[in-house]
């Protein structure tokens, strides 16, 4: 009961889906379909319509049995929006929940000690959380390994010495790296790490890349914080000839042989000029760790010692990291292989799209697993193939738009797309929906216009999917009724007056306008074409039980007879029909028509793209007679067929090789999906068959030809 909602001055209707959930509603335009549609939109989003030119008080109530509508029970469908899906309907169809849950567990546990892990290593090194992992494996060289995978083949036992103390950030800025690798101090550098290595190699206790100072200080301190000594243990040096059982003397050995290579004076001398740094932190570090100078010789390798004493000094957490990788790791993988390979629903949508809408992309998710799984936004790519070289390109729709790269036919195929997944989403949900459906197919072209009917029928077969479809398109609103997605009385016409508007039955939707080749016979073609425009007129005139009209059908359909039928027979059908006409068609009357059709049908194949309205009847004939001879040389069930025969015999084809033969019931689901209102011509205008690409029919015309 709507009053003074946008445009609609008064509207109050019943509307009754007990028998038929979808309703169709014929509407001029500026009756009342765009408000009526704005009305319902304005109720799903919280808000009260509004009567926006004279100001006027609305009124609104939509009651459903009885009940105010809730308005998360409302979607709006427009004919266009240009906006994304919504990320949640994507992702709600590609998450398999029992996987998910399953992963969860187990991963959930691993990422956490894993950010733990990356925080430990953020205050060891300075870098930030975001970028350690990526550091970490970069310096490595392990760009493409997983960081699980590296940290499990870590050998601590192999990490020479502990380097933890200083701060990978401090020593890999770019005022730091600017001085290290100035000429001077780089040879600087040089001449202290040769001389350092010389007096090791000479050193009692100490040996190059083997036992240095800094081990040696480091073992030092383990045995002392271990309580070695008050134990009663001892140690003897190499070289050495008695046994050290203090700690004091162990202590003061050390310290003499290092002070001997530490504090040399050409070192000493060295280690001053090298300090000469504008860098506070860097000369500080110097300062309280002079050992560090030899290991700025190799910065690459420098950078790798830094991350392992970090990751050394957490050994231990590291270690129970893996072990609970390990652990998980193998059921992790059979749930993330079973996430890849699993079809979703959301495979099922991009398959149905692209069997029914031809557009000239293809529709991908790349990180689907991550995505089953919850790991990441689902990230959907579209790709173009380069006609001539069979070149791939991959590019989101936000660049898509960016460059205007598609017709506004094919954007409004994108927006179908869109409107599948936010639909499937809601099937998935069990969520009980009526759907306002605006004009949906306005301003397709045909071939995509067919496939929103076959759509809207899909929808119409969901128990909790209700809906209200408009259009101002009479070609459109007889077909919704031809597909049975309404029933017939829930199809209406709308009227409007000065004071309000009324809904009333429609009555006729299904009169054909009947357009005709009868002075053109002697092509070929347009005498194909007007045997449709024969059989209807027969139909009409002397019914359907005459002899006439049934040997017209064993033409447009293949009948045991269809090869018996010869082009004298069809000279006096025209005449019983036509009187006087001129059947002037130059072909031998001893020809089978059958091979006139497929002759012509080759000829097509032919032309140029363009209207070719002749040939496009041509070609849909021949299509589903190749289409129905192919399915009565397979089928077991021969039994003979009257009315809708192609929907029938596709019907036994389709029960008897559903899994074996699926790529031709695909095929052959084209055929009955876009020849019947070609072959008929039962609409107002050609308006089925005017828009229909030639390429299109030619190529599922070749297509149906191969399967012969």
């Amino acid at each position: 009961d709507l009053e003074n909602c946008f445009g609609i001055d008064k509207l109050e209707h019943e509307f009754d889906f007990s028998n038929s959930r979808a309703i169709a509603i014929y509407a001029p335009n500026g009756v009342m379909k765009t408000s009526f549609a704005k009305t319902f939109e304005a109720v799903s989003e919280g808000k009260n319509p509004k009567e926006q030119l004279f100001g006027n008080i609305s009124s609104c109530k939509i009651l459903t049995d009885g009940l105010i509508i809730h308005k998360d029970d409302i979607i709006v469908i427009k004919s266009f929006e240009n906006k994304i899906t919504a990320e949640n309907s994507v992702t709600t169809l590609l998450v398999d929940e029992e996987s998910k849950k399953d992963y969860d567990v187990i991963y959930t546990d691993i990422l956490k000690k894993k950010s733990s892990l990356i925080s430990k290593l953020n205050k060891l090194s300075g870098e930030k959380q975001n970028d350690v992992e990526n550091k970490v494996l970069n310096d490595f060289n392990y760009n493409d390994m997983d960081f699980f995978k590296f940290l499990s083949e870590i050998n601590f036992d192999e990490i020479e010495y502990d380097l933890s103390e200083i701060k990978y950030k401090e020593i890999f800025e770019p005022d730091v790296l600017s001085f290290i690798k100035n000429p001077e101090v780089k040879k600087n550098i040089n001449q202290y790490t040769e001389k350092y290595n010389k007096l090791l190699e000479d050193s009692k206790y100490f040996k190059k890349g083997v036992f240095n100072p800094t081990k040696a200080e480091n073992v030092l301190k383990t045995l002392s914080k271990e309580n070695f000594f008050k134990a009663n243990h001892k140690i003897k040096l190499s070289g050495d000839d008695d046994e050290i059982l203090d700690e004091e003397v162990f202590k003061m050995r050390l310290e003499e042989e290092r002070k001997e290579i530490l504090e040399n004076a050409e070192l000493v001398k060295i280690e001053n000029e090298i300090k000469k740094v504008s860098v506070v932190r860097f000369r500080e570090i110097l300062e309280e760790a002079n050992y560090i100078i030899p290991e700025l010789e190799n910065l690459e390798e420098l950078k790798k010692r830094l991350w392992n004493s970090y990751l050394a000094k957490e050994r231990e957490f590291i270690e129970e990291l893996i072990k609970s990788y390990s652990e998980g790791k193998e059921r992790l993988e059979e749930i993330e292989k079973l996430a890849f390979e699993q079809r979703t629903s959301w495979e099922d949508i991009i398959d149905k799209f692209k069997a029914r809408f031809f557009v000239p992309f293809n529709v991908d998710i790349k990180n689907k697993s991550n995505v089953v799984l919850g790991k990441s936004a689902p990230n959907i790519s579209f790709s173009f193939q380069n006609p001539k070289t069979g070149e791939l390109i991959e590019m989101k729709k936000e660049k898509i738009d960016e460059i205007e790269l598609l017709s506004q036919g094919e954007r409004r195929a994108m927006y179908l797309l869109n409107v599948m997944f936010n639909i499937e989403a809601r099937k998935k949900e069990d969520k009980k929906t009526l759907f306002i459906i605006d004009d949906i197919a306005d301003s397709f072209d045909y071939k995509n216009k067919y496939a929103i009917i076959q759509y809207l029928k899909d929808i119409s077969n969901e128990p909790l999917f209700f809906q209200i479809i408009l259009t101002h398109n009479f070609d459109f609103f007889r077909s919704i009724q031809s597909r049975n997605i309404c029933n017939y009385n829930n199809m209406y016409l709308s009227f409007k007056s000065t004071e309000s508007i009324r809904l009333e039955p429609a009555r006729g939707i299904k009169n054909p306008f009947i357009n005709d080749w009868k002075i053109n016979l002697n092509n070929s073609k347009k005498l194909i074409a007007s045997i449709s425009f024969v059989r209807n007129i027969t139909a009409s005139t002397e019914g359907e039980a005459h002899q006439d009209y049934n040997d017209l059908t064993s033409i447009l359909h293949w009948k045991e007879d269809t090869e018996t039928k010869l082009l004298s027979d069809l000279e006096i059908i025209f005449a019983n029909h036509f009187n006087g006409i001129n059947f002037n068609s130059p072909i031998q009357r001893d020809k089978k028509v059958v091979d006139i059709i497929f002759e012509e049908a080759e000829n097509c194949l032919l032309a140029d793209e363009g209207i070719n309205l002749e040939n496009k009847l041509v070609l849909s004939i021949s299509i589903r007679l190749k289409a129905e001879q192919y399915m009565w040389s397979k089928i077991t069930d021969k039994t003979a067929i009257s009315g809708s025969q192609t929907g029938k015999l596709f019907g036994r084809f389709k029960n008897e090789f559903r899994g074996t033969l699926d790529d031709e019931i695909k095929i052959l689901d084209e055929v009955n999906l876009i020849t019947p209102e070609n072959i008929h011509l039962n609409s107002f205008m050609f308006e089925p068959i005017l828009d229909l690409s030639d390429m299109h029919l030619k190529s599922l015309y070749n297509r149906i030809k191969a399967l012969n």
